[in-house]
């Protein structure tokens, strides 16, 4: 092999290894940011040359899309995650977008918007998640209490993310028993527990 082929090889995985350290570095510092709820701090990384070009696309709108939700800013989060939905994504990815995507309608209570991706979950994904995203359709949607109990007894074993969504869930089922002060409750536990999380549905 010619000395400046394998130079150009040397320069060549120098400069691969050199990208992916950074870009690994810049989505644990986004995601440090997003979890200490510095949320301004989060976009002046994203808006930086070395984010657009080291991260993916589908990452950029991702990271955007949880900080937007974050900050209640509704319009942009749902920009962000409709531009999402509409990326060439695997199949594998795109299953587990439209359920993100729909269990962010369900809690902006956008019924329309929700009904549509509750048909493509049913169409991508199996049969447990289709289940689990009836069930939250339901109560949001056509106020369903019957699963109280059951969810409050999962809470005690509830990872975070999970545990958000039941309180939510929960919240909703007290609202549509007429058990407003209960509701409250689940409200603030879901508020105080600040779940977030940037688990993607492989968005690296």
């Amino acid at each position: 092999m010619a000395p400046e082929v394998l130079v150009f090889i040397i320069v060549l995985v120098v400069y691969f290894l050199l990208s992916e350290g950074l870009r690994r570095y810049l989505e644990m510092k986004i995601e440090a940011l997003y979890s200490a709820g510095l949320y301004d701090e989060c976009f002046d990384y994203l808006n930086k040359l070395p984010a657009r070009v080291l991260m993916t696309t589908f990452k950029q709108y991702y990271l955007r899309f949880m900080v937007h939700e974050a900050r209640g800013e509704e319009e942009m989060a749902t920009r962000m995650i409709e531009i999402m939905l509409r990326m060439r994504n695997s199949k594998k990815r795109q299953a587990a977008l439209v359920v993100m995507a729909f269990n962010y309608f369900a809690t902006i209570e956008d019924k329309n918007r929700a009904k549509e991706l509750l048909v493509e979950v049913k169409q991508r994904c199996e049969k447990q998640v289709i289940q689990d995203c009836q069930l939250t359709y339901d109560i949001v949607f056509g106020k369903r209490h019957d699963y109280i109990e059951k969810m409050e007894q999962m809470l005690a074993k509830a990872d975070k993310p999970l545990k958000a969504k039941l309180y939510f869930l929960l919240s909703k089922q007290y609202e549509n028993a007429g058990d407003g002060k209960a509701a409250r409750r689940y409200v603030e536990l879901m508020k105080e527990l600040d779940a977030g999380g940037l688990e993607s549905p492989s968005a690296s």
